[in-house]
């Protein structure tokens, strides 16, 4: 296969593309938003950590379907396991005035016993989502190598590569010369 040329964007084929969809609706979506949250929460991270190294998101659609897989396979586990809880939770929402969960606690808290009975899965309290997140090393060597050495071109900028893994979710961007932090990651 010859490498494309400079300017032509290459446009990934249909099968690259081709995922089975999550539809689900917002009250959906915000009953499950912290086991959600929870559950796929690396391979949510993996992406955006994908999208802000590679700057182009046709390199991140192995990361994306990673994320969508998590999400079918989560509400697969929720159907399977607490469907008629769940049902209760999030049609209480759908139909309460601006979705407010506020009045569909006593839904949400047979749904919570329901997951953690079946699924063993806790409810994450309030904060744990947006706490700091440890990834390997090599994640860290890599988005260095990318940022110091092929965007700069300059082999002693990989003296550098020392401080990108020091400090929490920080990486250095050859390209603006700056470093770029990512609260709720941690490199180690």
């Amino acid at each position: 296969m010859r490498a494309a040329m400079p300017g032509v964007l290459r446009v990934p084929p249909l099968e690259e593309l081709d995922v089975q969809e999550v539809a689900v609706s917002s009250a959906v979506l915000k009953a499950a938003a912290h086991h959600y949250g929870s559950q796929c929460d690396r391979p949510n991270k993996e992406f955006m950590l994908c999208r802000w190294k590679e700057k182009d998101p046709r390199k991140c659609l192995r990361e994306g379907r990673q994320v969508n897989q998590c999400a079918i396979d989560f509400f697969r586990s929720i159907r399977t396991h607490c469907a008629e809880p769940f049902t209760a939770y999030w049609t209480c929402i759908d139909n309460s005035s601006q979705q407010e969960l506020r009045r569909c606690r006593k839904q949400q808290a047979a749904f919570h016993s329901c997951v953690l009975d079946k699924l063993g899965w806790v409810r994450p309290d309030l904060g744990d989502l947006s706490k700091v997140t440890s990834y390997p090393f090599r994640h860290v060597l890599l988005a260095c190598l990318y940022a110091l050495f092929v965007q700069t071109r300059s082999p002693a900028s990989l003296g550098l590569m020392v401080f990108c893994e020091l400090g929490a979710g920080s990486l250095w961007d050859g390209r603006s010369q700056d470093w770029q932090h990512f609260p709720g990651l941690l490199f180690q």
